[in-house]
Order: structure tokens, then sequence, then C-alpha cells
């Protein structure tokens, strides 16, 4: 994780690493997707120098045209021929500024989101809840979120800053020709606002992050009292009052950062308006000298004269817009490090996996262990177990206790901090990323719908690539089919009714079943059921597993419960308590045992009458949440 930290930590300093991996990661962004708008960027940096120039030549034409008592003939069809350059000029400068100004950032927008969302979807899950990777991810957010984003616009700075360069050569040459002295002045004094503007630039560099984070906690307080959760305790807590000062607090901090910062620039302003005050009069007052002392002719005197006005143009608006690519290019050096961020896994060549028919893979942990980042102490440690092919094991434990970190470990979201994951034998770091998940089908407790139909939540495919016939079997054997059946548009009908407002809400059990069968139209060879009915009461619970549990014969499957009933139907039980696997075995051997799985097991049934043989013929007394009770056991601490 180092070199990931590394690349993200630019410190809001620009370097010329990041100036041009920025200028790179920006240009080909936009040429991947519409190589028409980068060359229409370099016909706005020509046309915005043409325009003006033939706008300060045409007054000399004219001048010099009198002066040389030119024909009525000759004198149309010079003047003429530069006016009507100059309207197809201004028409194709007009048009090429607009998608330069405009049209580059709103459609960079689009095209960088989907950058992001591609980096997101196929990074390592792992690499994506680290600490530093969220922080790079924030950061990047800054810089891409809106048109107003600098790091949207490096194009449009690029054009500025190419335009006003080459606007400053055309024009300085020009007046060189005429009087080299003019030309001298405003250079030397357009260097010293370069120094003024540079230092202002670097004191809003180095505040940067300071001024970051005064944002983000405003950011943050103001979201939090913006969420429907948080509205119940904000009433019935009477928070409003104490909330309100920590706002004003806030507030005020960012305030005192912004202000700082808007007086330097206020400074840097008045200084720039006095140095152009003293270049321009200057350089007239010369050009009047020449003019009167008959050293310069007229026509000569309006083109210098207009021309050293310009000048000072494009030398300011070059400054600006190397201030504003500097700026913009330390954004989207976060938005690279963010794209950039190293994976640590394999995603190149890997070992083969079993293939179509093969039994289903055993997976073995060897010393296994996992620490989280930041973590005093291990989630998981000295995990040695073995699922062998076929096999029905299951996972309990109290909350907390590490029972979805060791599925994070088997089906290779997370890798060992310690230790080995084996697959059939092969470390499971040996083979490719995304081919080893093709390996299982998972159902988490937190169960996510996609804003699209039935049919594709289930098959995670586009509708051409769905097999109907298979998604309504799984309809089927979920016992979803029913409520699918109901439903005016059946299959297709559309889910997340923040996104399509005549979606079709399902309940939290609906939703169960729908991700069940997305985990039996997978049909991958291994089948984990991470606590996905966890909101269920324990009978209800009991009753899904054991369903699951014949729909998915002669699969390796692992289930994990805080609930010990619900898994005795498994070949075997793991008790995960203090870090570490303490208990193996069937039920009736763990039972035997008399250890803490015993007693774990004798806590929750306490809270159930016995109207049957197993806890399926029981009946609540009470909590429906009873199972994810803690009750400390006479060994030493285990939980319930």
């Amino acid at each position: 994780m180092e070199a990931s930290k590394d690349i993200n930590n630019n410190n809001g300093r620009l370097t010329w690493k990041t100036l041009l991996s920025s200028i790179k990661l920006s240009l080909s962004i936009y040429w991947r997707s519409r190589k028409s708008l980068l060359v229409i960027c370099g016909m706005s940096v020509i046309f915005r120098v043409v325009v003006p120039y033939i706008g300060i030549l045409m007054p000399k034409a004219v001048i010099d045209r009198i002066e040389a008592r030119a024909d009525p003939l000759s004198f149309l069809l010079e003047v003429g021929g530069l006016a009507l350059l100059l309207v197809a000029a201004n028409y194709a400068k007009s048009f090429s500024d607009f998608i330069a100004d405009f049209a580059v950032g709103t459609i960079g927008i689009g095209n960088m989101l989907t950058y992001k969302m591609r980096k997101l979807m196929k990074m390592d899950y792992e690499v994506m809840e680290s600490p530093a990777f969220k922080e790079a991810e924030k950061k990047s957010d800054k810089g891409s979120q809106s048109n107003h984003a600098l790091a949207m616009n490096i194009p449009r700075f690029l054009v500025q800053l190419l335009s006003n360069i080459l606007g400053f050569l055309l024009y300085a040459g020009a007046i060189a020709l005429i009087h080299p002295v003019i030309l001298l002045a405003l250079v030397a004094t357009s260097a010293v606002n370069w120094l003024m503007l540079s230092r202002a630039r670097k004191y809003m560099e180095s505040t940067r992050e300071d001024r970051s984070k005064f944002s983000g906690r405003l950011r943050a307080l103001t979201n939090a009292m913006r969420k429907r959760e948080a509205a119940k305790d904000i009433r019935l807590y009477s928070a409003h009052g104490w909330l309100e000062g920590l706002c004003e607090k806030q507030f005020e901090e960012h305030r005192g950062a912004e202000r700082k910062l808007l007086t330097r620039q206020m400074h840097t302003q008045l200084a720039d308006a006095l140095m152009i005050l003293l270049r321009d009069g200057a350089a007239y007052a010369f050009l009047v000298y020449l003019l009167l002392g008959g050293r310069l002719s007229l026509g000569d005197f309006v083109f210098t004269f207009a021309a050293a006005g310009a000048l000072a143009g494009w030398v300011t608006g070059a400054m600006a817009a190397a201030s504003d690519l500097a700026k913009a290019c330390i954004e989207m050096g976060d938005v690279n490090a963010f794209l950039e961020y190293p994976d640590i896994m394999n995603t190149g060549a890997g070992a083969a996996l079993p293939g179509m028919g093969s039994p289903p893979p055993s997976i073995e942990l060897r010393g296994a262990g996992y620490t989280y980042p930041g973590a005093e102490k291990p989630a998981l440690q000295g995990i040695d177990i073995r699922i062998n092919s076929g096999e029905r094991v299951a996972v309990v434990g109290a909350n907390g206790a590490g029972k979805t970190t060791l599925v994070k470990l088997i089906c290779g979201l997370y890798a060992p901090s310690c230790g080995e994951v084996l697959l059939d034998g092969t470390p499971a770091g040996a083979y490719n990323r995304d081919e080893y998940f093709s390996m299982f089908s998972v159902v988490f407790q937190d169960i996510y719908m996609a804003s699209s139909s039935i049919a594709q939540n289930i098959s995670q495919e586009a509708p051409g690539r769905t097999d109907r016939a298979k998604v309504a079997k799984c309809l089927e054997l979920t016992g979803l089919a029913d409520k699918t059946r109901g439903l005016p548009d059946g299959e297709d009908t559309l889910l997340v009714r923040e996104v399509n407002p005549d979606a079709t809400e399902l309940s939290g059990g609906e939703r169960q079943k729908l991700a069940m069968a997305r985990a039996l139209y997978k049909d991958a060879p291994v089948i984990i059921l991470d606590e996905p009915t966890a909101a269920l009461d324990p009978l209800a619970e009991n009753e899904v597993y054991r369903q699951y549990a014949e729909m998915t014969k002669g699969k390796t499957s692992v289930y994990i419960s805080h609930r010990l009933a619900s898994t005795r139907f498994c070949d075997r039980i793991l008790l995960i308590d203090g870090s570490v696997v303490a208990e193996q075995g069937t039920h009736d051997e763990l039972m035997g045992l008399g250890g803490v799985y015993a007693h774990m097991f004798e806590v929750q049934a306490s809270y159930y009458q016995e109207g049957g043989e197993e806890w399926g013929g029981y009946t609540n007394k009470g909590s429906e949440e009873v199972a994810g009770r803690t009750n400390e056991s006479a060994e030493g601490g285990a939980v319930a």
C-alpha cells in the first residue's frame, strides 16, 4: 500500500510530472471519446489570435492607403478583403470559442464520470474500502464534479494559454520591427506582474489542504443535518441548538480561511492594475513622442498603439491562463491519483480454474488472518480450516465476531494479511481476480438493487444476454414468481423508485428472495449466504436456509448466521469467537462438548417455548431479535 500513498500525495504542489500527466490524461479522455473537440480547440487557438490582429491591422491599412492616395478600386479590394476576412474569421472564432469554453467542460464531466465509475467497479474491493483510497476519492470528487471544477477545463485553459502565447509572439514581433524599446518596456513590466501572480498562486496552493479540511467538515455536518435518519433524534433530543452552534463554528473557520485568501488576491490584483497603468502609460507616451518627432508614420502609430495595448492583454491573459492551468493540473493530479490507484490482487494471467462439469472446489485456509487498516487487533487470526468439495458448512458466532471478514477472504474480496487461502489446493492469489470471482455466488446481508428490471437484477446482464427461462425458474425456486406475475410488466418491472418514478418497491423479504434468485442464476459452484435473512425472525430464517440448502445440493456451501439453530442442517459448524475458530463439529458434537457453542445455543433457545423437536417448532416468547442479544459465557466472555 505504500505505493498507493505516494501516488496520492502531491500535497497541493505542482510538479512537472503532475503537469504533464494531468494534461495527457485530460487530452486522452477527449481524444478517445470525441476527437473533433480537440481539433476545434486547435482552431480556436488560431482564430483567437487572427481575429484581433486583423482588427488592429485594418486601421493601419486604411490610413496607409489614404496617405498613398490609392485609387478607389485597389482601396476597396484591400480594405474590403480584410473586412470580409474579419467577418469569416469572427464567425469561425465564435463557433470554436463556444466549443472550447462551454461544450468541452460539459462533455468532460460525463467522460470523467464514466472513467471514475469504471475504476470503482473494477478495482480491488479491499483497496476500495481502505482509508487512503477513500481520501483519494474525496479529493478526486472535488476536482471533477461540476462544470466549474478546474480539472474539467484543462483543454479550455490550454486554448487560452496557447492563444495568448501565440498572440504575444505575433504582436511582439510586429512591435519589435517598429521600435524594440517599446517591446523591452512591456516585457519587463509583464515579468513583474508574473512574479506577483505567481506568489499569489503559491499561497493558494499552500493553504489548499487546510481550506479543503474546513470545507469537508462543514459539508459532513450539513449532510448529517439533512439526513432523514437523524431528523427524529434532532427533534426528540432538542439538538438543533447544539448543531447550529457547531455549524456556526465551522462557518467561521471556513470564512476566516477564505477571507485570508481573498485579501491576498485583492492585493495582488491592485498591484497588477498599478503595473498595467505604468506599463501602458509609458508605452503610449513614447509612441506619441516618436509620432511628434516624425520618426513614426501615422499608420504605424495607430497600429503600434493598438498592438501595445493588445500585447499587455496577451501577457496578462497568458499569466492568468497559466495560473488557471496550474491549478487545474493540481486538481487533475488528484483525479489521476484516483484513476491510477494500484490494485494489489492478480488481474493478469492466472492459474486454470476447475472446468465445467468438475466437482465443486474445496476451500482451505492455512494460518489465515486479516487486520483492517488502522485497527489495533486483527479481525481474524490463525484460521486453519478446510471445506471439502460439496460440503455444507455453517459459520456462526456473535455479531462482529469476524464472520463476514471470513467470507470476504474466502471469495477473494480481501487478501489475507497473513497465511493463505487455497482453492483446490492452489493459492487464491495465483488465479486471475475476476476469474476467481466467477466461482462464487454470494448473498450478503446488504442487498443492492440496480435501477433496472427484475429480470436484469437477477441476471446482472443486458436484456439481450438475459436467459428469460432461467430467470423464471429462479423466481419459482425462491418463491418470488407469484409476486412477479402480479406486476403489470412482470419480469420487466423496473426497480428503484429514486431513479424510475414508476418503479415497484420490493419489501425486505422480497429483496432477499431476489438476491437469492440472483445467486441461483449465476449457478456458481460455491454458494455463500452471509446473513441475508438477518432481518427475518429466527424461525423464518431457519426455513429459508433449509429451502436454499435443498436448491443448491451438490455445491460447496457456506452459511453465515449468528442464530445457531438456523444452521443445524449443515455437515459441519464453525464457531468464531475471539477472532479465531474456537470450536468446530456437527451440532450434536458441539452440544456434547459443552463449550461456548452449547452455552450460546442454550441461551438463544431460552427465549422460545418448545413446540416440537427443533427450533422450527418453537414459539417466540417476546423479542424477534433475541439471537442478537449479547451474553457472557461462563467460560470467559463468549457472546450470543
